[in-house]
């Protein structure tokens, strides 16, 4: 998946039928499919940063930390590369039926707040982090941001040419 900036490559599938592949504090995500990609620079194939969706309706999954997180290696930031990214895995999310799309983010990450708004997501509400959030590197508190998806568009149908036009064409050929 790309932009004109940006590429997300596949890093690693952790599937649920495996939940060895999950460290013991992370054992409670076992339920939920995860694609993490690596976030690389077009111009260049430098990987910026990271970014992961959990195709997965498991409330505690979606309390604890949400459908998605992502990370922009530090010498990168203030690039728009999480914007980017997070836009991409927006698209990702819906066409995998995942709505509404939930990214949690402590309160005093100004800059990943601002980030997640313009790229759509609304604030819906600031709640104390759930043990295995705070397990996994969460702070006390984090604020919930959503967006909506309408129903995934089914694939375009490819443009049908009126009948008269198909036999012009064959008789302009021969």
């Amino acid at each position: 998946m790309a932009d004109d900036l940006i590429e997300l490559r596949l890093l690693r599938v952790l599937h649920p039928a495996n939940p060895a592949a999950r460290p013991p504090e992370a054992r409670f995500l076992a339920p939920a499919l995860e694609y993490r990609f690596a976030i690389h620079r077009l111009s260049d194939g430098l990987r910026v940063g990271r970014i992961h969706l959990r195709v997965t309706d498991d409330p505690l999954i979606l309390r604890a930390l949400g459908h998605a997180g992502y990370a922009v290696d530090e010498a990168h930031r203030r690039n728009g590369y999480a914007g980017r990214a997070v836009r991409l895995i927006a698209s990702l999310a819906r066409l995998c039926g995942v709505s509404p799309l939930w990214v949690l983010i402590e309160p005093d990450n100004v800059a990943s707040r601002k980030t997640v708004e313009r790229a759509g997501f609304n604030l819906v509400d600031t709640v104390d982090t759930l043990p295995e959030g705070m397990a996994l590197g969460l702070g006390p508190r984090v604020c919930r941001y959503t967006i909506r998806h309408g129903r995934p568009r089914p694939p375009p149908t490819p443009a049908r040419r009126p009948k008269s036009f198909a036999a012009r064409r064959r008789r302009d050929v021969l």
